[in-house]
């Protein structure tokens, strides 16, 4: 996608990436149209395949082009697709590349719902799964078969913020012909940037931090061109797509992902630093902590650091649950990356369906509490935090 800003800096492509100033407008106006008028042009467009080309809002719409633009000007892709939610992203994304006969590597501690799809529905297309530890990419690389078609991973696992050493998955994924998809929510590209690190395709929950305010549900996929032109049909086919308010809300959002990211890595990590010296705490992820299993890793591949949070509770679930009642400035609810800090026990959330035994192999022990720092004063948090855990 034609992006004139390709030599400017992040905050600069934030802003000014993707918008289109129809009638001198300074925003991207708006388009709440389902449909287009058909030209010459368009019809032309239509005949090549209808990417790219403005015909119905379920193909794309100028407020959809306008958010895809900006996304693949972050993350340095080639070409990129909106959906109506995250999870719209995904199952197209894995749908749309992978066939009957087909095996995929990923990891038991993925994201619920990637989870969910992996193991109840890719199997009922006849497609196959394997499950390895993000960690360790050499696992990955063992766990590859004649028919495997993919691997699959997280910038950050969703919940337990494991890491994953992206150029060796590349360096795997290459010598094998593989495809690389990661999932690059958690952490954004202020933080880290797949494609340079050799993903083949980026998604996104741009319900998360892209958008930055809880205001919206959708998706992203972005990055090598033909594999984009691919998922594009998919995408009609399946019908996930983003209604254009919501990609206006999307592109504003983004507009100041440079100025907030910052604030949510600072207050996660002074948090995560004052719940290590906790007496009730017994154990805390946040990898830019130093002394953390994962730190020098870290600093490798998403060195700006990140706003989640987690952190184990003594006394178990009912211990974790009893100190979220107790909250009175942070909000318990699903979800995450807005400007206001929410927080979760995902084995009642967004883990629940997955087994007990899979969840707690993958660190999401009793107590488990995911926290997404947002960007109020930090001293308030803490507040907040000490006063709930002392009340337990």
């Amino acid at each position: 996608m034609g992006d004139k800003n390709t030599d400017t800096g992040f905050a600069t492509k934030t802003i000014h990436s993707g918008t289109k100033h129809i009638e001198g407008a300074v925003n991207t106006p708006i388009f709440q149209s389902s449909t287009y008028k058909l030209t010459e042009e368009r019809y032309a467009g239509w005949a090549a395949g209808a990417q790219h080309t403005l015909l119905y809002a379920r193909l794309s719409s100028v407020n959809s082009d306008a958010a895809t633009e900006k996304i693949c000007a972050l993350e340095g892709a080639e070409d990129g697709l909106l959906f109506a939610s995250g999870m719209a992203a995904i199952s197209t994304t894995l749908l749309g590349l992978l066939s009957s006969g087909d095996h995929v590597v990923a990891a038991p501690d993925v994201y619920g719902g990637t989870y969910g799809i992996m193991t109840e529905e890719l199997p009922r297309f006849g497609i196959n799964v394997s499950f390895a530890d993000m960690t360790d990419p050499s696992s990955y690389e063992a766990a590859i078969e004649e028919n495997t078609k993919m691997l699959y991973i997280e910038t950050l696992s969703n919940p337990v913020l494991k890491i994953a050493d992206i150029p060796a998955f590349a360096d795997i994924a290459q010598r094998h012909n593989l495809l690389l998809v990661i999932d690059n929510t958690f952490s954004t590209p202020w933080a880290t940037t797949p494609i340079e690190m050799g993903c083949d395709l980026v998604i996104h929950s741009t319900t998360k931090y892209l958008g930055g305010h809880s205001d919206i549900i959708g998706g992203a996929v972005v990055g090598n061109a033909e594999l984009i032109s691919q998922l594009f049909i998919k995408k009609v086919h399946f019908g996930g797509s983003p209604d254009p308010h919501c990609c206006y809300l999307l592109e504003r959002g983004m507009r100041t992902l440079h100025a907030r990211m910052p604030l949510h890595a600072s207050n996660a990590l002074n948090l995560a630093t004052r719940l290590v010296k906790h007496p009730l705490i017994s154990s805390v992820n946040h990898p830019m902590l130093e002394g953390d299993s994962q730190y020098e890793i870290a600093k490798k591949i998403m060195p700006n650091g990140t706003g989640m949070l987690a952190f184990t509770i003594e006394g178990g679930d009912d211990a974790a649950t009893n100190f979220l009642s107790h909250l009175r400035l942070i909000f318990e609810a699903t979800s995450l990356g807005g400007v206001e800090s929410l927080v979760e026990c995902p084995f009642n959330s967004s883990h629940m369906f997955v087994p007990e035994d899979v969840r707690i192999a993958a660190g999401i022990n009793p107590g488990f509490v995911r926290m997404s720092v947002g960007i109020e004063d930090v001293e308030d948090l803490w507040k907040d935090i000490e006063q709930a855990l002392n009340s337990i």
